[in-house]
């Protein structure tokens, strides 16, 4: 092996790609989320006006008064919002720093956006329970790569 080539097995990365594997699993819940709660809508809504045409597309866009609609697009929009920055991290973290952390990491981190949906219908300061754990884990995350590769 040659100085900068580096000797990586399998099963160091196990727990990385398994926490990349349940990060992805909270993500599709997500998506089916998203569109089961504009379906229950207007079906909701159908049923509701009876002699009224509504269109899904009323239901589905731009619809900020309906709390299930709302907290399906926000569960899949704060996911995306921070996808970009965690993927990266996370497997710049198990090259450059620590494997072994990898699938714990990825548990808290995705802990953390699982329960989003739960949290961001009530009011106050309780959505903070999903992203504070998730902007600390990007933190430890950031700067460990940082101070790994400095």
């Amino acid at each position: 092996m040659s100085d900068g080539e580096a000797s990586y097995s399998f099963h160091a990365f196990r727990g990385t790609v398994q926490g990349t594997m349940l990060y992805l699993s909270v993500y599709g819940t997500f998506l089916t989320f998203q569109s089961f709660s504009k379906f229950y809508l207007a079906r909701q809504k159908r049923g509701e006006m009876k002699d009224k045409k509504l269109s899904f597309r009323k239901v589905k866009y731009y619809n900020s008064d309906d709390t299930l609609a709302l907290t399906g697009d926000r569960a899949v929009g704060n996911f995306m919002e921070f996808a970009v920055m965690f993927l990266p991290l996370y497997w710049m973290h198990a090259v450059f720093v620590d494997a072994s952390q990898s699938f714990t990491i990825a548990c808290i981190y995705s802990a953390s956006r699982a329960i989003y949906p739960f949290v961001f219908p009530m009011k106050g300061f309780f959505v903070l329970f999903s992203t504070i754990p998730g902007y600390i884990v990007l933190f430890y995350l950031f700067s460990s790569v940082a101070h790994a590769v400095a």
